[in-house]
């Protein structure tokens, strides 16, 4: 607003020097104290352009009138009017049928008369106000009269919205900011029609806090007489610097329908504490399994599609501390089950403690030295519950007997303790563990240059074998917390084959392939136990055209698969195709996601996605979508048919979503379900 505000009356440059003016001619009136410049009027100022047919300059009452096809230009910016008037004493002046052009947001400005009446004000007449090059205008905002106060607010009379012409509103009159900050005041409503329950109107409020700081309020109505009544949320958020950011999300509502009290709380935050601390919070609390699918529109989109898909929240708080020798942690971890009202028999770790240090030489010899410490307080409601303090010191010895070939020896004293509070009876209140372990690690790396037809590429092979050892110690009379308390006797050897494809000019990695198979020698063991499950890590990107990656492992005893999971993305010209595969047998999960998006011309974007669940056999969802752009307007509209769960908690619906974007004002969008 302020450069408009400059460029409206640029002439008073006129009287200030260094100026470079032309004209066909020149007339001085001394008696009149008058010049006139005639005839293709052109001035070059401070790299600022002004042209006319006649300017004529009154230096004694200090008056410029500016006649004839008017044009001001500065940078991207200017202004096109019939006549200019401009008052340098009172700063006061005309612009008579003014256009006026702003490179910064696009917008094109009109007024059959624009008047600067004060030293920040101005008024306006039959004023519009458009981002669109087209004529007639594809939309354009009008007004009867416009007053403007620079860092205040606009007084519009008959204000209206006009597509291509054709009006489509008008009010009696509006007040709305033109301040170059951020301004407290409400924000456009977003409606939502839902089948069941009715409209679901939200009307947010925006309270511009301070420069780093602001906060919106939300009040929603979900539904009419059927629906669950009025929801209130606040949003806040805050930056105060790029290590110190968050925001805290809170909603809460009396629910008419279910005739209870519901609330959620989502946090994310980042922080530099003295003493160069290092804090990260992710809080996702909700009072209900249910409520994340009754207003999935609440939850942050990350925790949206891990409550989807796990049927879980996590809520963590991370405290770390790093050293030259190494690093401290401390973190809180509490977990909501979404597929069980009772979470009291749910574990938290309230909190976990770790300390790493690095690994260093010891004196001068050829031995390393490096430790790991962790301590866990494990809670829960119902069922046993305690700490446990976990000791890993480990000594290395890393080699080269022959130049090519690295080897590397290792062992160390994993010394546990539990303290047990189990209302049961089942484990002592003080346990402790002593596991030694050990091993060695043998490997070498052979590198070759190739030429191909995307280029020149190394390719680096790099063989392994690992050999981990770990005795047969008693550990029933331990309590269960997870698979740390339970770690099976082994004499492990591990064969890899590591192959990378790497660019020479690019440094870009093309290719990746491990390939590992352990085998277990321990004593008493099984055949079926000895031979583990084959495991490969694959990546391929040779170019902008296609990229694969996954994993995967493979039970040679059953001759099936345990787990696979497999992204692949296909790109070229205007065509976009992704797909994704999820396969493990351990924790029954098997799913799909594909998806695609094609360019069709410069305008046109089309879009869809499909979801399914393999393991429970149902379809979370298919998206449909597409966005057309103009110069100065888009609409995007996306269609998602949600399938019903299994359980029950998803209900089957569709939703539709139209987004409107006007180009240098902002989106509107309509949500509606059935």
């Amino acid at each position: 607003m302020r450069r408009l505000l400059f460029l409206l009356f640029l002439i008073p440059s006129l009287c200030l020097a260094q100026l470079r003016i032309e004209a066909d001619r020149i007339i001085y009136e001394g008696k009149k104290d008058v010049v006139h410049f005639l005839g293709n009027v052109k001035v070059w100022h401070n790299g600022r352009y002004f042209e006319a047919q006649r300017i004529t300059y009154w230096p004694r009452e200090r008056k410029i009138l500016a006649e004839g096809s008017c044009f001001i230009k500065e940078g991207g910016d200017w202004i096109r009017a019939k006549k200019i008037l401009y008052d340098l004493r009172a700063e006061q002046g005309i612009i008579e049928e003014g256009k006026v052009f702003l490179s910064e947001r696009h917008f094109y400005i009109t007024g059959k008369r624009i008047k600067k009446i004060g030293r920040d004000r101005y008024l306006l007449q039959q004023a519009t106000l458009t981002s669109c090059d087209d004529l007639p205008s594809s939309w354009k905002f009008t007004a009867k009269s416009l007053q403007v106060k620079v860092e205040g607010y606009a007084r519009a009379s008959w204000p209206g919205f006009r597509v291509k012409g054709v009006p489509l509103f008008y009010l009696p009159w509006a007040v709305f900011p033109v301040k170059t900050e951020r301004q407290t005041g409400f924000l456009i409503p977003s409606l939502y029609v839902s089948n069941r329950y009715g409209p679901v109107i939200t009307l947010p409020f925006f309270w511009a806090i301070s420069e780093n700081q602001d906060a919106t309020f939300y009040l929603t109505r979900h539904g009419d007489g059927r629906g669950r009544g009025f929801k209130g949320g606040v949003e806040y958020r805050y930056a105060l610097n790029t290590q110190n950011r968050g925001e805290i999300r809170v909603f809460g509502l009396k629910d008419r329908v279910l005739g209870k009290y519901r609330w959620a709380i989502f946090s994310r935050q980042l922080h530099r504490l003295p003493y160069g601390i290092r804090a990260s919070l992710d809080l996702n609390l909700v009072s209900d399994d249910d409520y994340p699918s009754d207003f999935e529109e609440d939850i942050p989109e990350e925790t949206r599609s891990e409550a989807r898909s796990k049927r879980s929240l996590e809520s963590a708080l991370d405290l770390r501390k790093g050293w030259s020798f190494g690093e401290a942690a401390l973190q809180w971890n509490y977990f909501q089950d979404l597929t069980t009202e009772e979470d009291d028999s749910i574990l938290h770790r309230l909190p976990r403690a770790t300390f790493k240090l690095f690994r260093r030489r010891l004196g001068k010899s050829a031995l390393f030295f490096d430790m790991e410490v962790e301590g866990v307080n494990f809670f829960r409601e119902e069922g046993y519950r305690g700490q446990r303090l976990e000791i890993m010191p480990r000594i290395s010895w890393p080699s080269k007997p022959w130049g090519f070939l690295k080897f590397e020896s290792w062992m160390r004293l994993r010394s546990t303790f539990y303290f047990t509070d189990d209302p049961g009876g089942t484990y002592d209140g003080f346990q402790d563990r002593i596991l030694p372990e050990g091993g060695f690690s043998l490997s070498a790396l052979a590198i070759r240059p190739y030429r191909t037809p995307l280029g020149e590429v190394l390719h680096l092979i790099e063989p392994r074998l690992h050999f981990d050892w770990r005795p047969d110690v008693p550990q029933q009379q331990n309590p269960h917390y997870d698979s740390i308390d339970r770690l099976s006797p082994q004499a492990l050897f591990t064969l890899e084959l590591l192959q990378r494809l790497k660019g020479i000019k690019d440094q870009k990695e093309w290719g990746y392939l491990k390939l590992s198979q352990p085998y277990d020698i321990f004593p008493g063991l099984e055949p079926r136990e000895r031979l583990k499950d084959l495991e490969v890590e694959f990546r391929l990107n040779p170019g902008d055209l296609l990229s694969v990656s996954g994993d995967l492992s493979y039970d040679h005893h059953n001759e099936r698969l345990s787990s696979l999971n497999v992204a692949l993305s296909v790109s070229y010209k205007a065509l976009n195709l992704h797909g994704e595969y999820r396969f493990d047998r351990d924790e029954e999960v098997e799913g799909i996601q594909v998806g695609g998006s094609l360019r069709v011309s410069e305008n046109l974007d089309l879009w869809t996605s499909y979801r399914y669940n393999l393991e429970s056999r149902y379809r979370v969802e298919t998206v449909y979508g597409m966005r057309y752009r103009h110069q100065c307007w888009e609409v995007g509209i996306s269609l998602e048919d949600i399938g019903a769960s299994p359980d029950g908690v998803q209900r089957a619906e569709w939703r539709v979503l139209v987004e409107i974007t006007l180009r240098g004002i902002g989106s509107y969008g309509f949500k509606g379900g059935f």
